[in-house]
């Protein structure tokens, strides 16, 4: 009788570790980088609870071709995905992160919806043409020059120091939301003084296409 309460205390105990979900990744060269860097317990797979524990994510340069495993991550606070092959990139709901980088990517497409802490965001020497911003008031730097971007739309990023845009597409911008604005960054685009809409602050501007 002795043999068999041990046993079922001991099935108990156990318990948490066989109820473990391993989380099966879709991108198998990103679940390749993070089980190198982040299997706590060295079985060779993630669990959430694993995952729940990573702050920053460094996977430059490793074939990564899809961002759908990011949510997994939900605690990070710094993703870099620099030198990837990522064409399209959504991130949402990321609550704790504050610094994304992706150069050199390939993108054609960024998203970043619902990141409230973002406040640096790296997206240069890319293929971009399309770029929504939605709900990242914290954003202070933002970098997406060497891109293909016709339009952006700023006017929500209200704490925005510092932008760089050189080497786009652009031929109208609207800064008279963005008060915090210190530098602005427009060189080789087709635009020109008259084609920003300023605020009341003065910002210096580099780069106005002259004719």
């Amino acid at each position: 009788m002795k043999n068999k309460i041990i046993s079922f205390w001991l099935l108990i105990s156990l318990f948490p570790f066989f109820n473990a979900q391993k989380i099966i990744f879709k991108d198998k060269n990103f679940e390749k980088a993070i089980i190198e860097n982040f299997d706590l317990n060295k079985d060779g797979n993630i669990v959430q609870s694993e995952a729940d524990h990573v702050e920053n994510l460094f996977l430059v340069g490793k074939g990564i071709t899809s961002m759908e495993d990011l949510p997994y991550f939900k605690n990070a606070k710094m993703i870099v995905l620099d030198d990837n092959k990522i064409s399209v990139i959504s991130v949402k709901n990321m609550g704790c992160l504050r610094l994304f980088s992706c150069t050199r990517c390939k993108i054609s497409s960024f998203s970043a919806e619902n990141l409230k802490n973002l406040t640096s965001l790296y997206l240069d020497d890319n293929m971009i043409q399309n770029i929504l911003l939605k709900s990242t008031p914290a954003i202070t730097q933002l970098t997406v020059s060497l891109n293909k971007i016709k339009a952006i739309d700023i006017s929500g990023l209200r704490n925005l120091k510092n932008i760089n845009l050189e080497h786009n597409f652009i031929r109208k911008l609207d800064i008279s939301q963005n008060l915090n604005l210190e530098t602005l960054n427009i060189k080789q685009n087709p635009i020109r003084e008259d084609d920003i809409k300023k605020g009341a602050k003065d910002v210096t501007i580099f780069g106005f296409h002259q004719q």
